[in-house]
C-alpha cells in the first residue's frame, strides 16, 4: 500500500476531528474548537499519514525551540488501522524534524490505564517521568513521559 506523510492543511481538519473523536471517549476527545486551538498554536506542526490518498492517522506536536523541547500533544490513528506502524512512522518522522531543530526533548502524557500506549511509547523510547495526578477530565492520572533525543549529526 503506498502511503504518505505529509504537513496538515486546513481543508484536513474535518478529516482529524473526526479521527480524534473516534481514537477516544468523548470526555477526552478534542472539540473542535479545542483541536483547532492545539493546532494553531505558536509552535505547533501537524503531520498526517495518508494510505491510498486516505488520511487514516496524524500527530500534533509543540515545538519550544527556545527551550529546545517538544510535546506529542496527540497520536491518532484510525481502529481499523493500527498494527501497520503508522504511529511508528509518524513518531519517528516528527523525531526527525525535532533534532533537525536542536530539541532535546519529547514529552507527552497518556492515561495511567491505556496499557496499551504505554507499552507503544516504551517501545519507542519513551520513560516514565512522573505522574500527573487527575490530569484527564473524571480525575483520571496521566503519566508524563519523555525521550531524550540526540541532536542531529550525533552517533
Amino acid at each position: 500500500m503506498k502511503t504518505l506523510i505529509r504537513y496538515a492543511t486546513s481543508w484536513d481538519f474535518p478529516i482529524l476531528l473526526s479521527i480524534d473523536q473516534a481514537c477516544f471517549p468523548p470526555e477526552i476527545a478534542y472539540d473542535a474548537l479545542d483541536l483547532k486551538h492545539m493546532m494553531s498554536r505558536a509552535g505547533a506542526e501537524t503531520l498526517v499519514l495518508e494510505e491510498e490518498d486516505t488520511i487514516v492517522a496524524f500527530l500534533v506536536m509543540e515545538v519550544d525551540r527556545r527551550r529546545k523541547t517538544a510535546t506529542l500533544v496527540t497520536l491518532d490513528v484510525l481502529s481499523g488501522q493500527r498494527r501497520r506502524g503508522y504511529a511508528t512512522s509518524l513518531l519517528a518522522r516528527s523525531e526527525s524534524m525535532l533534532t533537525d531543530h536542536g530539541v532535546a526533548a519529547y514529552n507527552l502524557q497518556v492515561d495511567t490505564k491505556n496499557d496499551a500506549a504505554i507499552s507503544f511509547y516504551r517501545r519507542n523510547g519513551f520513560e516514565m517521568e512522573r505522574l500527573l495526578r487527575k490530569y484527564y477530565p473524571g480525575s483520571r492520572d496521566a503519566w508524563q513521559m519523555v525521550k531524550k533525543l540526540r541532536p542531529s549529526g550525533d552517533t
